[in-house]
């Protein structure tokens, strides 16, 4: 086996390892009806849908939705985000465990899509029902607008760092079930999906 194809095995494994994890929370969450608030679940879809996007673009056979698909996810998702932290952003912020808010969601969000989009036309296949991104380790050699991929880069660098520093360690209240105040297990997730992000920009962009 190949490191690179190693290494796009072991990024498919960790971003639906995520995914999962957001699934059990949104299952939980029923359990807890009233003490979940709704843009937890929210982040909980987002985090699913990131996950799963992420693994169909490292993996080595590619995803069950055409680019464009994947495109309309993630700019639906920033609009969603962008609107949520307008909405939220005078107002305290509820018990949950996700970290970042509403606006570094769409951050990540943006991310993804720039990635979707600013890769060459040569990696766009759109006879295919799979999102392919190649097994030559080059993933976009003469990306569109590097400067926006560089700075997104950084951000996502920056955010791992922060977002597992300023993780808030609190006592889980007896009706909400375990998985969903679960700190060290959210940030290891944010951290594994923006340091997933950031090396697939560096890999698109060096």
């Amino acid at each position: 086996m190949s490191a690179d194809l190693a290494l796009r095995l072991a990024g498919t494994a960790a971003f639906l390892a995520v995914a999962g994890f957001c699934v059990a929370r949104l299952v939980a969450a029923h359990r807890a009806p009233g003490g979940y608030p709704g843009h937890h679940r929210a982040m909980d879809t987002a985090h699913v849908l990131m996950g799963v996007g992420m693994a169909a673009m490292v993996s080595p056979v590619g995803g069950p939705l055409p680019m464009a698909g994947w495109q309309t996810i993630f700019l639906v998702m920033t609009f969603w985000f962008v609107g949520s932290w307008w909405h939220s952003r005078r107002a305290a912020p509820a018990p949950g465990d996700w970290h970042g808010g509403g606006l570094h969601h769409a951050v990540a969000a943006v991310a993804m899509l720039y990635m979707l989009t600013a890769m060459p036309a040569h990696h766009h296949d759109a006879s295919s029902p799979w999102l392919s991104m190649g097994t030559t380790g080059h993933l976009s050699a003469g990306a569109a607008l590097p400067a926006v991929g560089w700075a997104l880069a950084g951000y996502c660098a920056v955010s791992a760092v922060l977002l597992v520093a300023t993780t808030n360690w609190r006592p889980v209240p007896a009706r909400v079930p375990s998985i969903l105040l679960a700190p060290r297990l959210t940030a290891t997730c944010q951290a594994t999906m923006a340091l997933g992000s950031g090396a697939m920009l560096v890999a698109m962009l060096a």
